[in-house]
């Protein structure tokens, strides 16, 4: 309609272009979180595919490669393997946590 003039509501938000706060947020690029050496009991549960509780018992066991950091409990990742492989064999468990942190 040729007569017809922008209410002053459609003015005031667009002033005649796009408002840049009407534009989408910019996505940030997805990082990749790389590993450490060592992870918490929750993370090993989770890796594991263990309850948290399990994961706390395995954790007291004199030859679980678990240690102290203040009063966090971590678990090292390369003792993890190693113990996993002295329990049951190296034929199934070098590839399952390999697996995990590689995702």
């Amino acid at each position: 309609m040729p007569g017809k003039k922008a209410s002053p509501r459609s003015r005031q938000l667009y002033g005649g272009r796009l408002s840049s706060s009407l534009l989408p947020a910019p996505v940030p690029e997805k990082q990749t979180k790389r590993p450490g050496m060592a992870m918490s009991v929750e993370e090993m549960a989770d890796e594991l595919a263990i309850g948290r509780n399990v994961a706390y018992e395995l954790v007291q066991q004199p030859d679980f490669p678990s240690f102290m950091i203040g009063r966090r409990v971590l678990v090292s990742r390369k003792g993890l393997q190693e113990w996993i492989d002295a329990q049951c064999g190296k034929g199934l468990s070098a590839t399952v946590l390999t697996e995990v942190s590689e995702t």
